[in-house]
């Protein structure tokens, strides 16, 4: 994914680190060597390249068809042939150019060493041939690119004769001279920065992983910890943005504690860092002179005053990604006496900064998760006790009101009965809070429920407690193993179901069936009562809810029939895997 940005003025650029799961750096595609032909070579200069253009003003150049734009070509011209020659000879960074069928032209002598073998042997070889067989099809598609004017940068593998394979970024063009396509190519070695890259996210795995379970403190702690023990930096802070966007120390190491004290206190933002704007972008950066900048800032001052034992003067900052934003910088300290990290500390930092990232993104979805989970549970628990402690309740105000009743006739016998009716049905309801108190911290011993057991048993009660007839039909046969949970979801379902029946619809009569077929299982509870309008709305009523939730819990859904005076039915459909 490529960021914006640059580095500021006397900033050394370094990897930028990318959000949680993207790729690395932004660079250019991986592809072969520049143009019609591309890479660099080694060698002894071949001028033939440039004399086949045909003669030329002593000490000039043969000017090409396509000559670089602007006064600096100029004076390129006026450097005269041998002053190239020199400089390209000379340079550490391979050059090389590639003619017609792919053949090596010149190749300089850095890039003969990179590619393993002097230019005498390279020459007027396919270039080709010597990057990864698979990457040569791309190589080739590049040089059509390159002719309608492409320059950028690309990363392929060089393949050796010893079989040791360099990965190399390079840079090219196409260039006409004297009616020749040449393909003049600049490029170097590139395979000690991506394995330091490669290691640096190795070690910092290592380091989260030597944090694992632990909290997000510890494994920030420990990724600092790795960040300076593993180079030369002085001390590393993690600073992540709060809520209001301040920020923050979380984690800290080699640094005085007046510093983390400073920074909590301080009203800085991202922002408000030197390279702020760069960092807030997404790009890394090393600041030489950070010390002197940050004691130039209103609100960062006061952390140079607490740094005033530590012999230092720059700082490497690198982006911490959350959530595709920047939401914090590692700060490295790196000592006086280094004017700049090495490439392999840049990688190793850049990685930190990412696992960093990482951290903070799990511990965001953890909290996340728990708040879900904590929300889950309420509204669990409201379904049992709507389904459980509700109709006990229910059940106790009707023998309440029949004590009443038989009081005020004054027929002692029936208002005997009815209290012996409410004190048993008190009972019950007290064994049904604490069957509820068990399910909701359920033992790991617990045996596992029997479903038509179960129903029969919810049938029986409905009736000796409403007087309602229910006809329970279950299948004969055994029951597939359902998904823990699916069966006590069930049983509640039917005893909602009934209790409305009896509330709500006068029902005189129910049926409770379960049926089993190979690709799902259906729970119906069918009634005779009064009925009503599924679409009208009712409000303050939440048993259809509960019912619904319960259904979706078990990845099944629920279906109610009802029409006004001709009864309800509420059947839960659950799909069996195999």
């Amino acid at each position: 994914m490529n960021r914006p940005g640059g580095a500021p003025p006397h900033t050394t650029a370094a990897p930028a680190a990318p959000p949680p799961g993207t790729a690395g750096p932004a660079t250019a595609p991986t592809a072969g060597p520049v143009g019609a032909d591309p890479l660099p070579s080694a060698g002894t200069v071949a001028a033939d390249a440039l004399a086949a253009a045909g003669p030329t003003e002593a000490g000039a150049l043969p000017k090409p068809a396509r000559a670089m734009p602007g006064a600096s070509a100029e004076v390129l011209y006026e450097l005269g042939i041998d002053a190239l020659v020199a400089i390209i000879e000379t340079v550490g960074y391979g050059v090389c150019i590639t003619g017609e069928n792919q053949g090596w032209t010149y190749v300089n002598p850095a890039g003969a060493r990179i590619m393993g073998r002097p230019f005498e042997q390279l020459r007027d070889e396919n270039y080709l041939l010597s990057f990864a067989e698979h990457e040569r099809a791309a190589l080739l598609a590049l040089e059509h690119k390159q002719r309608e004017g492409d320059t950028g940068f690309y990363t392929n593998t060089v393949v050796r004769p010893d079989g040791t394979e360099l990965e190399m970024t390079w840079s090219g063009t196409v260039v006409t001279v004297g009616g020749r396509e040449l393909a003049p190519a600049v490029f170097h070695e590139t395979t000690s920065v991506r394995q330091a890259q490669r290691e640096a996210a190795e070690l910092g795995a290592a380091a989260a992983r030597m944090a694992a379970g632990s909290s997000t403190t510890d494994v920030l702690d420990a990724l600092v910890r790795e960040t300076v023990a593993a180079t030369r930096a002085l001390g590393a802070l993690l600073l992540v943005e709060d809520g209001r966007g301040l920020l923050r120390p979380a984690a800290s190491t080699g640094v005085p504690d007046a510093l983390v004290e400073a920074m909590a206190a301080s009203p800085a933002r991202l922002l408000d860092l030197p390279a702020g704007p760069m960092l807030a972008r997404g790009r890394a950066g090393f600041l030489s002179d950070d010390r002197e900048r940050l004691a130039a800032g209103v609100r960062t001052a006061s952390w140079v005053d607490a740094l005033d034992e530590l012999s230092w003067e720059g700082t490497a900052k690198f982006p911490v990604w959350r959530d595709e934003h920047v939401a914090g910088v590692l700060v490295v300290v790196v000592p006086a006496r280094v004017t700049a990290p090495s490439e392999a500390e840049l990688a190793f930092w850049s990685s930190m900064a990412e696992q960093a990232g990482v951290a903070l993104g799990a511990d965001r979805m953890r909290h996340e998760i728990s708040y879900a989970s904590a929300r889950v549970e309420r509204e669990r628990i409201a379904r049992e006790l709507h389904d459980s402690v509700n109709h006990a309740l229910f059940a106790l105000q009707t023998r309440a009101y029949l004590v009443q009743r038989a009081l005020d006739s004054a027929d002692a016998d029936r208002a005997r009965q009815a209290a012996l009716d409410l004190e048993e049905l008190a009972r019950q309801a007290t064994t049904e809070m604490r069957e509820l108190l068990v399910e909701l911290r359920p033992s790991a011993d617990a045996a596992p429920l029997d479903l038509r057991q179960a129903l029969r048993e919810l049938a029986e009660s409905v009736t000796t407690r409403h007087g309602l007839p229910v006809r329970v039909t279950v299948p004969k046969s055994a029951l597939p193993a359902l998904p823990p949970g699916t069966g006590e979801h069930l049983v509640r379902i039917a005893g909602e179901a009934l209790h409305n029946a009896v509330k709500h619809a006068s029902a005189t009569a129910a049926t409770l069936t379960l049926t089993l077929s190979p690709r799902r299982l259906e729970l119906a509870v069918v009634d005779d009562g009064r009925g009503f309008d599924t679409a009208a709305a009712r409000p303050g009523t939440h048993g259809q809810q509960t019912m619904r939730e319960r259904a979706r819990l078990c990845d099944g859904e629920l279906r109610v029939t009802s029409v006004p005076g001709a009864g309800t039915s509420v059947v839960a459909v659950l799909p069996l895997t195999a």
